[in-house]
């Protein structure tokens, strides 16, 4: 005869079994719900410019309205619209409500890792949608320029099919060492803008790449995202901080993602800042297609399918451009942590010897 706890053990295993399937179909009649949601056009239609727990702010007719999904959408707001999305809002009496959601031309998320609750690491944050245009804002100093975190948005953005340019702000304070950074990206045909909010710097030439686009400003907090939105709107409502003196690191001052219009079919989404950028969901055999200068070299590489981390120099034709200088050693470095991150191998200061 079983022992007792074997029992109450599959009593419990049948528990959370039971739990389990009415989970999935619940959700799986919140995603028929939200499927029928969503429409491919729409003679008329808002903008969601901010969403709060259970509704969210819509740019409709000329106006803001405060609106709802409609009820039959079982889940709250903040899961289901984001910032960009453009949605069909009707009246009902004097409320505003959701009614659907037009087909998103793309998505930008991230994977949470700096939660609290520990049920939400790992999970997908959605940041912004119907994005035409990322702008990666890093600052020459407070806080310093960190090309591996370029790198990580360079990653996300091209995997969300967005294209991207580097705005470097306080570009009054820089050095010769940031130059050398963004020379790495202007050398990878990655448009680099310089301005300084301060000093009035560069401000026009963004307008130029931002006109009749919906675009995104992504990056560290207190490298001057808010600013840089209030100097080309020309307002100061955005409320903005300054870096912490300790760590150099920027407060949170945007909690949320929000939208501005500036121009005619321009508008800004600004976002919070990310001190940290988790890329766990790619697969280690996918990152280096994130990295286009090591193109040409994979078919000199003597093993089909090399990573170009722990393999032998004579072996690697990436690793030997890399010693000639022809790849560009702060990119080689921001790969090779990836892999050693993605691998858990942390030979990654053995690698660099060699080189």
């Amino acid at each position: 005869m079983p022992h007792y706890n074997a029992y109450e053990s599959f009593k419990t295993k049948k528990s959370m079994e039971n739990k389990r399937r009415a989970k999935e179909k619940a959700f799986s009649k919140k995603n028929e719900d939200v499927n029928d949601f969503i429409i491919y056009a729409a003679d008329n239609y808002g903008i969601v410019i901010e969403v709060r727990y259970d509704d969210a702010y819509v740019l409709y007719d000329g106006e803001i309205v405060l609106a709802k999904l409609r009820k039959n959408i079982n889940l709250v707001c903040n899961q289901v619209v984001f910032p960009g999305d453009k949605v069909v809002v009707s009246k009902d009496e004097d409320n505003y409500v959701i009614t659907n959601m037009l087909k998103r031309t793309s998505m930008l998320s991230r994977i949470k890792k700096d939660s609290t609750r520990h049920d939400d690491i790992g999970t997908t944050k959605n940041i912004a949608s119907n994005v035409d245009l990322a702008v990666i804002v890093v600052a020459a100093k407070e806080p310093p320029l960190h090309p591996k975190f370029i790198d990580r948005y360079l990653m996300i953005l091209q995997n969300s099919g967005i294209p991207a340019i580097i705005c470097l702000n306080k570009c009054d304070l820089k050095t010769e060492k940031e130059e050398n950074i963004l020379n790495i990206y202007r050398n990878l045909n990655i448009p680099v803008i310089e301005t300084s909010t301060y000093s009035n710097i560069g401000i026009e030439e963004i307008k130029s790449y931002l006109l009749g686009k919906q675009a995104i400003f992504v990056g560290n907090s207190g490298v001057g995202k808010s600013s840089l939105t209030n100097a080309i709107m020309g307002e100061d409502e955005i409320k903005t901080a300054h870096v912490s003196d300790k760590t150099k690191r920027g407060r949170h001052t945007t909690t949320a993602s929000k939208y501005y219009v500036w121009n005619d079919n321009s508008s800004i989404i600004d976002t919070p800042g990310i001190r940290s950028l988790d890329v766990s969901s790619f697969e280690p055999s996918e990152i280096q297609d994130y990295f286009p200068e090591f193109d040409k070299w994979n078919d000199t590489c003597k093993y089909k399918g090399c990573l170009h981390y722990i393999i032998p120099i004579e072996d690697c034709g990436v690793k030997q451009a890399v010693k000639l200088g022809i790849i560009n050693k702060m990119r080689y470095e921001s790969y090779i942590k990836l892999i050693s991150s993605m691998t858990n191998d942390d030979r990654m200061e053995e690698v660099l010897e060699e080189l």
